[in-house]
C-alpha cells in the first residue's frame, strides 16, 4: 500500500504581540457582508487571452489568461475584510511566517465570518464569474482568502492611515482610456533580471482571484510575471486597494514580483476557483498547496469536492441515458469513455495525496 509522504512546513509562528496591528480605524470585528455597501464592481475592460499569450486552450475552461485590474470591494469592504482578518485570536491561530517580513494566513474561514460571507455570496461568485468569462465556484472553504503578507509591520512599525484612499483606477490601454506612464500590461524581456517573491509556477487550481487590501501608492514592483509559449515574458501590474485581478493560474506560468517601498505593506488576498459545471475540465491538483496546509483538513475538503464532481457527472450520465433515445451501441460506447475519464479524475484525486505531487499543473 502507498505510503502518505508528510512535506514539514519550515515556518515561525505569528502572535498577535508580534504582529502591528493594521490602522484601519476602530477593528471592531466582523460585520454584515452587504453587498451594496462592500462591493463596488466594475468587469475588467482589458484582459490577455491564452491566445495572446501562445498558450495552448486544450485544458483551459476559458480563453481569458488573465484580466487587467478592476475595482471589487468597496473603501468599506476593504476596512471590514482587514477588521475581520487582523483581530486577536485569528492572527495567534492561523499566521505563520516563511520568511522576515513576510507571512501567510490559510484554512481560517471558519473564525472569519465576514471573510467566509464574501467569497460564498452569490454576488461575489458573478463579479468574478464574469471578469474570468465562465461560472466559477470557490474550489473548496480551505482555499476561501489564501493571506500573503508583505510588512515592515513585523518590526513595529504602523503602515496604514486610518482612513483608506479612493484608489486611482489604473489604466486601461485597449479602452480608449487615456495613457498613463504604467500601463495595466505590459512585455518586458528582462524580467527575470527583476528580485522575485517566489518561483515560476501553475497554480494548484484552475483560477484565482488576486486581491490588493493595503494601499500600493508609491510602491515599486509587485506585478505578476507572465511567461509566453515563445519564452519571452509578460509584467501584469497589481491592483489598487480594493481593487482585483483573475488569472486561469492553471494554465499559464507566472512569478510574482517583489514589491518595495509604498507605505510599508503588501496584502494580497488570493481565492481559487474551480468551474461551477461540472462536465467541464479540472486541472486541480494539490502540488504548491500541500507545503503549507493542514494535511487532515486539505484532503477532507479534497476528497469531498471530488467526490461531488463525481456524483455530480454521474448524475448528468444517468439522466442523459435515462431519456432512452440511445441505441446499446451508443450507450456502450458512452459508458466506455465516461468510466475512463472518472478513472483518470479518481486516480488522480488519489494520487495528490501522496507524496510530492504533481510539478504544478502538468496535464
Amino acid at each position: 500500500m502507498a505510503q502518505t509522504m508528510t512535506i514539514p512546513v519550515q515556518t515561525t509562528k505569528i502572535t498577535f504581540d508580534k504582529l502591528e496591528q493594521p490602522t484601519n480605524g476602530s477593528l471592531q470585528g466582523p460585520t454584515v457582508f452587504d453587498p451594496a455597501k462592500h462591493l463596488s464592481f466594475e468587469p475588467p475592460k482589458e484582459f490577455i487571452t491564452l491566445q495572446d499569450l501562445l498558450l495552448s486552450e486544450d485544458k483551459a475552461i476559458s480563453p481569458v489568461a488573465v484580466t487587467a485590474p478592476f475595482p471589487l470591494f468597496s473603501q468599506e469592504g476593504v476596512k471590514a475584510l482587514r477588521a475581520d482578518l487582523f483581530r486577536r485570536e485569528v492572527v495567534d491561530k492561523h499566521a505563520y511566517s516563511l520568511t522576515p517580513g513576510c507571512y501567510k494566513m490559510r484554512g481560517y474561514s471558519y473564525d472569519t465570518p465576514f471573510v467566509d460571507a464574501v467569497w460564498k455570496s452569490p454576488a461575489v461568485l458573478a463579479a468574478c464569474s464574469k471578469a474570468a468569462g465562465v461560472d466559477l465556484s470557490v474550489v473548496f472553504d480551505y482555499e476561501i482568502a489564501h493571506m500573503n503578507v508583505q510588512v515592515d509591520a513585523l518590526l513595529g512599525q504602523p503602515t496604514l492611515s486610518s482612513v483608506l484612499p479612493q484608489p486611482t483606477p489604473p489604466s486601461n490601454t485597449r479602452s480608449g482610456s487615456p495613457v498613463v506612464e504604467q500601463p495595466a500590461i505590459v512585455q518586458d524581456d528582462d524580467l527575470e533580471s527583476l528580485p522575485a517573491n517566489g518561483t515560476w509556477h501553475t497554480d494548484s487550481y484552475p483560477w484565482v482571484c488576486v486581491v490588493m487590501l493595503s494601499d500600493p501608492t508609491n510602491m515599486c514592483g509587485g506585478e505578476t510575471g507572465l511567461r509566453k509559449g515563445d519564452g519571452t515574458l509578460l509584467k501584469v501590474r497589481g491592483p489598487a486597494v480594493g481593487w482585483a485581478v483573475m488569472m486561469q493560474g492553471g494554465c499559464v506560468k507566472h512569478i510574482a514580483l517583489k514589491a518595495s517601498g509604498g507605505t510599508g505593506e503588501r496584502i494580497t488576498m488570493v481565492t481559487s476557483f474551480r468551474a461551477k459545471d461540472p462536465a467541464q475540465k479540472d486541472v486541480s491538483n494539490l502540488t504548491n498547496v500541500k507545503r503549507s496546509s493542514k494535511h487532515n483538513e486539505l484532503f477532507q475538503q479534497w476528497s469531498t469536492y471530488r467526490l461531488d464532481v463525481l456524483s455530480q457527472r454521474a448524475l448528468l450520465m444517468r439522466n442523459e441515458i435515462a431519456k432512452g433515445e440511445k441505441t446499446a451501441e451508443e450507450i456502450s460506447a458512452m459508458m466506455t469513455e465516461w468510466q475512463a475519464v472518472q478513472a483518470e479524475y479518481l486516480k488522480t484525486t488519489v494520487d495528490e495525496m501522496y507524496g510530492p505531487g504533481r510539478e504544478g499543473s502538468q496535464f
